[in-house]
């Protein structure tokens, strides 16, 4: 039985430590295929006092339904700079533009990221992932040290960027420089 409880308490950190918003008991007992809500509780109860008894960074809340795994306050600190900024799939796929590119100026990214882009360079800016400068009438833009740090890379080391990839980028650098042609009137009339 104790064998059972404590494989158990492992298989509900485990779900905790990769659901940062929470999860409910009824959740966590689907997830760990038991239909009894109440084992997932007491194991979830006996789960925050291991955590208090052996003095861990991190602890257990219970918030109404819902169970956090969260930081202690007083690593909050620590943890700040470590923590790696996430970005949504659009903002990725603007730092991914610019970085392929090797720098590109701010209206080139907007011409082929769409309006978006600017709320995108402002995110990436304010964490560090690009610099920008005046350039002309527009800003040019590059990645950081910070940006080839996390992602392994070597400074101004090209991307290795899969090949159905570069084409979708090149489509749309495309699209957005191609502008159609002017429609000519004809002036004569048979």
């Amino acid at each position: 039985m104790k064998e059972n409880l404590d494989e158990l308490k492992k298989k509900l950190e485990a779900i905790l430590f990769c659901i940062p918003e929470g999860i409910s008991v009824q959740n966590l007992a689907h997830k760990v295929n038991l239909g009894f809500t109440g084992t997932v509780k007491g194991a979830l109860e006996e789960l925050k006092k291991d955590f208090e008894a052996r003095g861990s960074s991190l602890r257990l809340l219970n918030e109404g339904d819902i169970w956090k795994l969260r930081v202690k306050d007083e690593f909050v600190p620590v943890v700040t700079e470590a923590a790696q900024p996430e970005f949504d799939r659009g903002v990725m796929e603007t730092l991914a533009y610019i970085a392929w590119r090797g720098g590109s100026r701010q209206c080139d990214v907007v011409r082929v990221r769409s309006n978006k882009a600017y709320n995108h360079i402002k995110l990436l800016k304010e964490k560090g992932f690009i610099n920008s400068h005046k350039s002309g009438l527009s800003k040019w833009l590059e990645p950081t040290k910070k940006f080839y740090e996390y992602f392994k890379l070597e400074q101004g080391q090209k991307l290795p960027v899969p090949e159905d990839v570069e084409k979708r980028f090149e489509e749309a650098e495309k699209a957005a420089t191609d502008k159609p042609a002017p429609v000519q009137e004809n002036s004569s009339s048979q």
